[in-house]
């Protein structure tokens, strides 16, 4: 059996979702650091409970979401978090993906501008799931993209362009690393 995970990060409340390949939820939980913890105490408590999670199974791909770019006052302690989310998803060897939280609105209901609200009553309509926070909510969504990154079963249009982007970015990465770079200068 194969597993997929989604991961909502956030600097209070990540949420992580963990589907196997039939779609069958096996994990659906917020990691909340206490609020008395601050700099890299908070990380470390982050890393240590995702890494409790991601290492229940053997993850083939996982699919966090994009920073957002609207948070005011946290962008640096965000960028920490995502950092370490990479980190304990590289030590998974699954392959990662980064949905823009347009491309996961759009995969879940067919819009990217829909409201949280409408990502919860579509997952509730498509998949039977009824999920009240919207940080699992997310974190379930994604999950269902990685499944479709791996089972390729989807039809709908709007579910196959998000894939399509997604793969796209991920190939044109690949490429963008492998190129040599000739410095400028010579000493």
């Amino acid at each position: 059996m194969r597993f997929v995970a989604g991961i909502d990060q956030s600097v209070r409340h990540t949420g992580v979702c963990i589907l196997d390949d039939s779609g069958g939820l096996h994990t659906l939980e917020l990691i909340e650091p206490p609020k008395n913890l601050e700099g890299s105490k908070h990380l470390v408590y982050i890393r240590d409970e995702l890494n409790k999670l991601l290492n229940r199974q053997t993850l083939t791909h996982v699919v966090m979401e994009g920073y957002s770019y609207n948070s005011m006052n946290k962008k640096f302690m965000l960028g920490e978090v995502g950092a370490t989310i990479k980190l304990c998803v590289h030590d998974t060897n699954a392959v990662l993906h980064e949905a823009a939280p347009t491309q996961l609105k759009k995969f879940v209901t067919g819009r990217g501008d829909a409201s949280k609200e409408d990502v919860m009553q579509h997952l509730h309509s498509q998949y039977a799931v009824t999920v009240t926070d919207d940080n699992l909510a997310d974190a379930y969504g994604l999950a269902r993209i990685a499944l479709e990154l791996l089972e390729k079963s989807t039809t709908k249009r709007y579910q196959l362009e998000v894939l399509k982007q997604l793969t796209t970015k991920n190939l044109s990465a690949k490429k963008g690393r492998s190129k040599v770079r000739t410095p400028r200068f010579t000493l």
